[in-house]
């Protein structure tokens, strides 16, 4: 008896995806990516437009029965509180300007490594090369500048340094 043939691919093995000296992220090279402050930002938004959707529709309704109506599950939970303890821009405008930063410094970069920019905040090229070892691979064959990739370390940690006084 002879099988049908799957409906779908075979499901990647994680082996094959790798974020080292060169990045081998398969089918997600070119997918847009996030940063942790961009994440955070959507989600509280949308649980925001969420709750109002409710509270227009039961203005009297408790807090529990909001969580409720916004199926808050654990996953959800605990994926809120990752991104509250993690994302360092908290506030949309300090997300606009890093990413503005990133964006305006990191010609011969993928998206997946600006989402890490954005994410870590390295302060320096050094720091940068170390967390994100697919761009040390750059600045050496001269795909990057370590002089650029340093202006949007620098860049980068003023917006930080900011957001810190300011909060």
């Amino acid at each position: 008896m002879s099988h049908a043939a799957p409906s779908r691919d075979a499901p990647t093995s994680s082996t094959d995806l790798e974020a080292g000296r060169t990045l081998a992220i398969g089918e997600f090279t070119h997918d847009p990516t996030l940063n942790l402050s961009e994440a955070r930002i959507i989600l509280s938004k949308s649980l925001e437009a969420r709750q109002k959707r409710l509270l227009e529709h039961n203005p009297h309704a408790t807090t529990e029965e909001q969580r409720n109506a916004i199926k808050e599950t654990d996953t959800l939970y605990k994926t809120r509180e990752y991104l509250d303890l993690f994302a360092v821009f908290k506030q949309m405008n300090d997300a606009e300007d890093a990413e503005r930063v990133i964006n305006n410094y990191s010609m011969g970069m993928e998206r997946f490594e600006r989402s890490q920019l954005g994410s870590l905040v390295p302060s320096c090229a050094d720091e940068a090369k170390a967390l994100i070892p697919s761009l040390e691979r750059k600045v050496e064959v001269g795909e990057v500048s370590e002089e650029d990739l340093d202006g949007l370390c620098k860049e980068l940690s003023k917006i930080k340094r900011n957001t810190q006084l300011n909060a």
